[in-house]
């Protein structure tokens, strides 16, 4: 028989969870009579020195937040970038100046991971997380345990902007990522920085619980205070009704259009926040005002020409490019996201303006009238849709796939005709939302490129 080349539970909880010695709550949340078929286990393996360096990195950075002015860098750029030449192979031999620092690409990561590991890394905490590669051909990013759980803090930040705040202590449920997917690893989990506070990770899948009706009252038990997931597990959610109180829902990974954020924000009564973030360095901005606000002063962000290694003026659009975080796993110097907007930096805050979470598109009307990708998400975002496929042909149709229980195909029709200018053929389908769904993330695509 061959080894199975799934995830293979190797640790006990005491080993999980070194710093917790009451797992009481965790047990109730895996055994509950209405818990779900959980796939996996999982721990943030946090011990007390650990712990203490995940407290000491939010004192620094996002207790009073201090980030760079226009035309200038951060303060530790320097101390960051001596340290990564000395410890990390990947960055030695390229110089030592910032100003003339190459990009490094996604690919540098796939191919060469080893050369990204710092020398000061403890490999007795390598964590490994494999992303789903839905953007691409998968990737596997590394992480020590530190790094892994200072995603809370970051999330405490955003939360902050909202005056809102986790409450700690074991007996109850902090947080909460919801899928609506086939397949995904599910699992109930405790947190060490939150003094116990629950953990899940569930799929509203059908299969995956004994019930129909076990999803919802499982929820409803333990009323998660933060909702985390995509638009299409979050419609899904809503297409259960759910008697629910979260704090606020927390969207990522695919574009969350104003449609359904205020669909969300009128049956669960509280913020829903569109949170941009990267497998690679975790959360880095979140939508607000004129552009998406940086909630992390321990990364620089630049703007580069897409084809050059060339960074653009203030102001000008181009590819968002990072640099810095606390991975020793991974630290990242002018790392190109593949992700594309402007910087603003506004009463000492940089946004990142009309953040396109993938390459720009350019499609076409018959009359060879321009398109950007841009104006059709600001069009299209009034729409209750989770997400969308959008593809132009050689002959210059639009194929539209949706993925709604709500927009009709005459709506979808008659705002692609409008943003066409009425010089398009159109074939459009909707995908119906439910709790397993397959579906891609928001996508452009063209034969005409």
């Amino acid at each position: 028989m061959g080894v199975s080349s799934g995830p293979q539970i190797a640790l006990t909880d005491e080993e999980r969870f070194p710093l917790l010695d009451d797992l009481s709550f965790l047990n109730a949340l895996r055994q509950d009579v209405f818990a779900p078929k959980f796939n996996f286990k999982s721990g943030d393996r946090l011990n007390a020195v650990q712990l203490s360096k995940v407290h000491s990195h939010k004192i620094k950075y996002y207790n009073e937040k201090v980030f760079w002015n226009e035309g200038q860098s951060p303060d530790w750029i320097a101390d960051y970038l001596k340290w990564c030449i000395e410890t990390v192979p990947f960055y030695q031999n390229k110089g030592d100046d910032f100003n003339s620092f190459p990009t490094v690409s996604r690919e540098d990561i796939r191919n060469f991971p080893y050369l990204f590991v710092s020398n000061e890394a403890n490999l007795n905490e390598l964590l490994v997380y494999h992303t789903s590669g839905s953007t691409g051909p998968k990737l596997d990013v590394l992480f020590d345990a530190v790094s892994q759980a200072s995603w809370l803090p970051q999330i405490e930040s955003v939360l902050k902007d909202f005056n809102i705040a986790i409450t700690e202590g074991k007996n109850t449920t902090a947080i909460a990522l919801i899928c609506a997917q086939e397949k995904t690893l599910t699992y109930a989990s405790l947190s060490t920085y939150l003094e116990g506070a629950g953990i899940l990770k569930i799929n509203l899948n059908p299969s995956e619980w004994n019930r129909p009706d076990h999803a919802v009252k499982y929820l409803e038990k333990y009323n998660p205070q933060i909702l985390t997931g995509d638009p299409i597990a979050f419609m899904a959610l809503l297409d259960l009704a759910p008697q629910l109180k979260p704090k606020a829902l927390i969207s990522s990974a695919m574009k969350l259009t104003t449609g359904t954020k205020n669909k969300l924000e009128n049956y669960f009564k509280c913020p829903v926040i569109d949170l941009y973030s990267l497998t690679e360095c975790r959360n880095i901005a979140y939508a607000a005002g004129i552009g998406h606000k940086v909630i992390r002063p321990d990364l620089y962000l630049e703007i580069f020409d897409k084809h050059k290694d060339v960074k653009l003026p203030y102001g000008e659009r181009g590819e968002l490019v990072v640099t810095g975080g606390n991975n020793p796993f991974l630290p990242l110097i002018r790392y190109r996201t593949g992700d594309f907007c402007s910087l603003k930096i506004e009463n000492g805050v940089p946004f990142l303006v009309d953040l396109e979470a993938r390459n720009p598109v350019v499609f076409y009307t018959k009359s060879n009238v321009k398109i950007n990708n841009i104006d059709i998400s600001n069009c299209l975002s009034e729409l209750p849709l989770a997400g969308f496929k959008i593809h132009q042909r050689k002959d210059k149709s639009i194929s539209f796939l949706g993925y709604s229980n709500e927009v009709t195909l005459q709506e979808i029709t008659e705002v692609l005709k409008t943003i066409f200018k009425n010089d398009i053929d159109v074939l459009v389908d909707i995908q119906k939302i439910s709790q397993n769904n397959i579906g891609e993330k928001t996508l452009y695509s063209s034969e005409l490129i």
